[in-house]
This record gives C-alpha cells, structure tokens and sequence, in this order.
C-alpha cells in the first residue's frame, strides 16, 4: 500500500446521511495514526458548519483501528448557535466505533486579541532535519518512512527545565511538503494531522529521552495516545514552517500529559495542543 499525499487525506468522500469516509494514509504503523484520524474529524465537521472555522477539538481515542482500512465519519449535529456550532464525530471502521471527537467551531470574528511571544529558539535554518539527526540512533526505523507528507526540524535542545515542564522543553519546527491550497479549513486538519507526530517523544523526556531518538523510543518504551484536545487561536498555514514548543508538566501511573504551544508568522500563538499518552517501558 503506497503512502497519500496528505491533500488525498483530507479529501473526504461524501457518504449520505451526515456521513463522509476517510481513506488512510498508507503508513505501516501497526496501528491508525491518531493523527489522520484528528485531520479527518475536522473535515468532516467543518464540511456540515459551512463558513465556520473549528474553534476547538476533543478526540478520545477508542481503539487502535487498522491502517489499512477506510474510516467512516458519522456527524452529529448537537447544536448551531449564532457564532457557535458543536458537532460529535464518530470514526468508525467495521461498524467498530475507533474514536469519538467533540468539535466546537466558530464563525469568524473580531474581539480581544493577545498571545504570549513565540519561545526563544533556533531558526529554521539552524535546526536539524530529524532524519539527519536520527542517524546517530540508527536511522528512524520503518514507521517513520511513511511520514513523508511532513517536515520536521528540531531546535538545538537548551538545559534549561522551565517551570511549565518536568524536562527541558523541545522546540521543534514542522510544516506540511506540499502547496494545500487555500482553504483555511484543510490548513486546520492539516495542523491537526502534524500536532500528533512528535508528542511521545516528549512524554518520556523526564525519563532520558531526546527527540530524533524514534528507534529507541520504540525499542524501550510502548505508548498510546488516550486522548488529544486542540484550540485554534488564529488561523495560520500548515504548508509554511510553525514552531510547536513541546512541554510534559506531569505523569503519574503511567498517565503523562504533553501539550504544544504553536507558533506561526507574526510570532503569535496560533494553535494549542494537549494530549494525555499511557506509557509503559519495555
């Protein structure tokens, strides 16, 4: 099964009844990518609140679900409100419910506005493509091969541990390698998609862990997602280069909860992300 660009992703087939499928993206995970899974609950609501932006997204993850199967996206409408819209999306592979996400979106308008400044960090230029950087841990291993829709520089790691996480934060530079188009929405699943790609890196970092170490991470310690949340602050395009500042400020019983704050051009947050993983070493 050969890898989809990520715009074949995101395009969504209609399927009557509320209902839209998802074909996967032909990475040879052993299970579906969260991530795929996020990027196509927001199409799918976005595609029944024309002219709304998603404002924020809850997913809990259910079950693994298979990579090689497409995933049906049933939406429920709960509410349309003025400026509001909530929409519950099940993902569903042979009638087995494998995620459910709650969706909030919105529609645009102005009102306060502040963010906090993008962190202190290498450029672009001056960070290091993780493939490279993954050579001195024997390369990315197989899994990795199939992330090629993506981009991903890492940030020269600082020693400092700030007070908002248990380990140094990593800074880590990704945009999508492919030209989206212009559809704000698409750019949100996009952002979406990427926001879960380099999270359990960071949820063993107290423990010695450092990005670009994926082969070791696979080797020493199994993770799932349990669950993913993401605010959307401003709109913002996943083909052009966005810092995720990645932070893990606690775990307990095998529980550890990462988050992102991102940040795109001018260096305003543009998007948050949370995510809680069960982590356990080999």
């Amino acid at each position: 099964m050969s890898v989809a660009s990520l715009g074949s992703i995101l395009d969504l087939s209609a399927a009557g009844d509320g209902a839209w499928i998802g074909h996967a993206d032909g990475i040879a995970l052993p299970q579906l990518y969260g991530g795929q899974l996020v990027a196509q609950s927001i199409m799918a609501a976005g595609h029944s609140a024309a002219g709304r932006l998603v404002d924020s997204l809850h997913t809990t993850f259910l079950r693994p679900g298979r990579s090689d199967l497409p995933v049906r996206f049933q939406v429920e409408h709960l509410r349309d409100g003025r400026q509001f819209s909530t929409r519950v999306v099940d993902a569903l592979q042979d009638d087995r419910l494998v995620c459910r996400s709650t969706i909030s979106l919105m529609e645009p308008r102005e009102g306060v506005a502040h963010s906090r400044r993008r962190p202190v960090s290498a450029s672009v230029e001056d960070s290091i493509e993780l493939r490279e950087l993954a050579g001195a841990d024997g390369g990315l291993g197989e899994y990795w091969e199939g992330f090629s829709a993506v981009e991903v520089r890492i940030s020269p790691e600082s020693d400092e541990t700030p007070l908002h996480s248990a380990a140094p934060v990593q800074n880590i530079w990704m945009r999508v390698a492919e030209d989206l188009g212009d559809d704000p929405l698409v750019h949100q699943a996009a952002i979406g998609y990427v926001s879960d790609l380099m999270l359990m890196s960071m949820a063993v970092a107290p423990h010695g862990h450092r990005a670009g170490q994926e082969r070791s991470l696979g080797e020493r310690w199994t993770a799932v997602s349990l669950d993913h949340g993401l605010w959307f602050h401003q709109p913002a395009r996943a083909d052009e280069w966005l810092l995720f500042e990645h932070a893990t400020p606690t775990a307990h019983a095998g529980r550890s909860l990462v988050e992102a704050a991102v940040f795109g051009e001018p260096e305003s947050q543009v998007c948050h992300v949370v995510q809680e993983a069960l982590v356990r070493e080999n």
